[in-house]
């Protein structure tokens, strides 16, 4: 049950949030203190693409089986553009709880560009036994902040935050002209995440290292990309392709200065750009992208794949690679307490 104290705090500061502190299946580190993820984006699933629909589906169950997550953390686009989405979208649920691995599913753009509403695909992830996403005000899958538990199960030693990075511009004359084509982090969710750090740094007594997964990057992405080799930022490390501009949004609202200043964040991980699956360390963050898995339903020149997250007990530290399909590994880097080695 949440708090009262909390519910009323995200009344106050927005319509879009809730608080997560404990949701069955517990998520825990193992006994070797590790703690791995396979970050799931841009499935594309279409109706009329049962073929691809089938190699993208039998290609997660071969990375889930060779990688053994203890999590799967899918950061939107699941469906493209077209109809019956509740069909695909209930094979894709079915798909992954046949895995039994806990997971949690963030909205991309297009996934709330369908004839179902949030509310309705909301309702479906919510259903799902291994599923620890959480509905909010008006039953929509809300911004959490999810406790990873240490091996003994005694404290928190990390924390995942899963956040709603909405969708495109819809027609609006306030915005005509201005080249602004996806929505952004809303000063709401900057508010309620910097009270997040503020009540898990009393809670604990201690900053908790945590990290964040949503689907369109934010505007620090491009600019860490572009300051790569800046004199000025000499642990700015990068590994991995960056083969399209970027499609992140062109206001930005604080989000990643909220995260800067709490100490804790780690790692930011998204999705949204299919030919991008770089991750670079910025001003002490490890930004990073996904790699495309959806398989021929729409462009990408990425062998179809996953990006995989291995984190630390009890550090601000993890390991992380892009598996390919194949199970091929590559471009394997670890980010130690603010830099990519």
């Amino acid at each position: 049950m949440i708090p009262m104290k909390n519910t009323i705090l995200c009344l106050l500061l927005s319509s879009v949030c809730i608080v997560a502190e404990a949701r069955n299946p517990e998520l825990k580190f193992n006994a070797d203190g590790r703690f791995r993820i396979l970050q799931l984006t841009d499935l594309h699933l279409t109706a009329d693409n049962t073929e691809a629909e089938v190699s993208t589906l039998a290609r997660i169950r071969f990375e889930v089986e060779t990688e053994k997550p203890d999590l799967i953390a899918v950061t939107g686009d699941v469906i493209s553009n077209g109809g019956k989405c509740r069909d695909i979208f209930v094979r894709f649920l079915d798909a992954l709880e046949s895995l039994e691995v806990p997971f949690c599913f963030v909205f991309g753009n297009h996934d709330q560009e369908q004839e179902m509403t949030k509310a309705e695909i909301s309702s479906l992830v919510a259903s799902c036994k291994h599923s620890i996403a959480v509905r909010g005000r008006y039953g929509i899958l809300q911004d959490i902040r999810i406790p990873v538990r240490s091996h003994d199960g005694k404290e928190d030693s990390w924390e995942l935050y899963f956040l709603d990075s909405h969708t495109g511009i819809q027609e609006d004359s306030r915005y005509a002209d201005m080249h602004i084509r996806y929505e952004w982090m809303t000063f709401a969710q900057v508010s309620w995440i910097r009270e997040q750090f503020r009540k898990s740094e009393v809670e604990h007594g201690k900053i908790i290292p945590s990290a964040a997964f949503f689907h369109i990057p934010l505007p620090e992405f491009l600019e860490a990309w572009q300051t790569r080799t800046s004199e000025h930022f000499t642990h700015n490390n990068v590994t991995g392709i960056r083969g399209e501009y970027g499609g992140h949004s062109r206001i930005n609202a604080g989000m990643f200065a909220a995260m800067l200043e709490s100490g804790s964040t780690a790692g930011v991980f998204c999705g949204h750009d299919h030919d991008n699956d770089f991750i670079v360390d910025y001003m002490g963050i490890a930004l990073a992208y996904g790699r495309c898995a959806g398989d021929g339903n729409t462009y990408h020149h990425l062998r179809n794949g996953a990006r995989v997250i291995e984190l630390m007990e009890g550090r601000r530290t993890f390991t992380t690679w892009i598996v390919e399909d194949g199970g091929s590994r590559t471009d394997t880097v670890t980010f130690d307490n603010g830099e990519l080695l």
